[in-house]
């Protein structure tokens, strides 16, 4: 399992330096993150309650509050949420997240999906139709737009 992971974190990071390097796709700035990835990113982060000191998405330097470890450098468990050594390694996870889903490379989401289609399953398994409602708001204002906006038009 850890392989296929790190595969598709690999074909991913070819993909960008691909677009990076023939001039499709978004600019990159310095970090080779794309902005649009960067931008969703931190909304989710806000959502996640990353920027609150002691929330667990800060203690665990994970601000997508991950459950999946896609870049094989966990360190740790928190519950389902995954453990990172630092913030660095927790938004590198968050960036493979979100450039899946914009990249069409995603199991479950492309860039077609709304931020309300992606509430659906990105928040905790149990939480309640509010809460989902809640995040995708919250996600969504941070970027200035409604929850129904497609990612791919962001």
């Amino acid at each position: 399992m850890g392989s296929l992971l790190l595969i598709g974190f690999l074909a991913a990071a070819g993909y960008i330096v691909y677009l990076s390097t023939s001039g499709g796709g978004s600019s990159m700035d310095a970090s080779g993150v794309d902005p649009i990835t960067q931008k969703l990113a931190q909304a989710i982060a806000f959502a996640e309650g990353f920027y609150i000191p002691g929330s667990r998405a800060a203690r665990n330097h994970n601000p997508g509050d991950m459950t999946q470890d896609l870049i094989g450098r966990g360190v740790g468990m928190d519950g389902s949420f995954i453990i990172y050594q630092n913030d660095a390694d927790g938004w590198a996870n968050l960036y493979a997240q979100v450039s899946s889903w914009l990249n069409g490379s995603s199991a479950h989401a492309d860039k077609s999906f709304s931020i309300a289609d992606i509430s659906q399953f990105y928040t905790t398994p149990g939480t309640t139709g509010q809460d989902q409602i809640n995040w995708a708001n919250n996600v969504a204002s941070q970027l200035g737009v409604d929850p129904d906006t497609s990612i791919g038009s962001l």
